[in-house]
């Protein structure tokens, strides 16, 4: 049109008109055959990005799930082959028999939303299990309703989180199990958690103590104290991790109890952090034992008597009545025997007093 209107009015409208035309349609032309080229050249770029990522991910259809897409990572992690993903598998299969229905479950909630972040525990294809922490976003792949997933391996966090947990719900039990004074101190701040044992054992209150670690310091007895405080720098100087002593500590009502402090001691760069340890109430037999030591004490004592101070006596009593004028003839000589023997009974008397009085004193 714009040709015939050229060659029917060769005027300078025309002429602009038909120009204008030639150029836009030029224009047309050359965006027609860069655009697609361009266009691809930018998916094959996304493409890239997502089959080099190292951390695995994969695109599955919502209705089905099937694999429709998975990238380099995904298939190392996993031990699937790229074809295997595609052709035989399912996002069932990368998970235990028994959790497929909590699966279903959470796609049937969760699909129908936008972003989604979880963690789950997913199956190779030897059939190990890990943890893994789930990014999903929803997703139009070649026309199909979509997710986008990203699989990040969080196996060694959430092990070492469960076993923080389990040690930390061991350490509670321990600490209710027990009637001693169990205590959880930071070095750094001289922060000092106690258990009940702490009023238990000697009926003070921790909550009244604003200093605990001040406070444990003033209630060892005073003749412990420079012992105690010298092993446990000594211990921490030495980067020792167990620390042991035995002292005296003062109770609520004035009197003191014989424990015996037991400590596990951690380092960080060679510097003492933390002190976890317990106090062990020893006081009954720390006394049942210097009971038995003064009793064994008495009864070497009754020995040594039996085996010295008795047989003095009794061997006189047996030399005098060997010594007795039988036929009476020399009184004099019999009444001075008599005193003699007299007074050897009067000493064996005295020494079996003695040894009742002794005897008595173990009961």
């Amino acid at each position: 049109m714009n040709s015939y209107l050229l060659f029917k009015f060769n005027t300078a409208p025309y002429s602009w008109l038909l120009t204008g035309s030639i150029i836009l349609l030029t224009g047309m032309i050359i965006f027609l055959l860069v655009a697609p080229r361009l266009i691809n050249k930018r998916a094959l770029q996304f493409e890239h990005l997502f089959n080099e990522y190292p951390i695995p991910m994969w695109i599955y259809e919502k209705s089905t799930m099937r694999f429709l897409s998975v990238n380099t990572a995904a298939s190392a992690k996993y031990g699937y082959s790229k074809k295997e993903f595609l052709e035989q598998l399912t996002i069932k299969d990368l998970r235990n028999t028994e959790d497929v229905p909590l699966l279903l479950e959470n796609a049937a909630e969760r699909c129908c939303s936008g972003e989604y972040r979880g963690i789950w525990k997913h199956r190779k294809k030897d059939g190990s299990n890990f943890f893994t922490e789930i990014y999903s976003l929803p997703a139009i792949y070649f026309g199909k309703d979509a997710r986008f997933i990203m699989s990040k391996d969080v196996d060694a966090e959430v092990k070492a989180n469960r076993e923080a947990h389990e040690l930390g719900m061991r350490y509670e039990l321990l600490a209710k199990a027990t009637n001693d004074a169990v205590y959880d101190k930071n070095l750094v701040t001289n922060a000092v958690t106690w258990n009940h044992g702490l009023s238990d054992l000697f009926h003070y209150n921790n909550a009244d103590d604003a200093d605990l670690v001040e406070w444990w310091q003033a209630n060892i007895h005073t003749a412990d104290y420079f012992r105690i405080m010298a092993s446990l720098e000594r211990c921490k100087k030495e980067n020792l991790n167990y620390w042991s002593e035995e002292y005296r500590f003062k109770c609520a009502d004035g009197g003191y109890k014989y424990v015996v402090d037991r400590a596990f001691i951690m380092y960080e760069n060679g510097q003492p952090y933390r002190m976890i340890g317990m106090i062990q109430d020893i006081d009954r037999h720390v006394k049942q034992a210097r009971l038995l030591e003064e009793q064994n004490k008495t009864l070497r004592e009754i020995a040594w008597i039996n085996s010295h101070e008795i047989r003095r006596p009794v061997v006189s009593i047996l030399g005098i009545t060997d010594l007795f004028d039988k036929s009476n003839q020399n009184g004099d000589f019999n009444s001075q025997l008599m005193a003699w023997l007299h007074e050897s009974t009067r000493q064996l008397d005295d020494i079996i007093h003695k040894i009742e009085h002794k005897v008595k004193s173990l009961q």
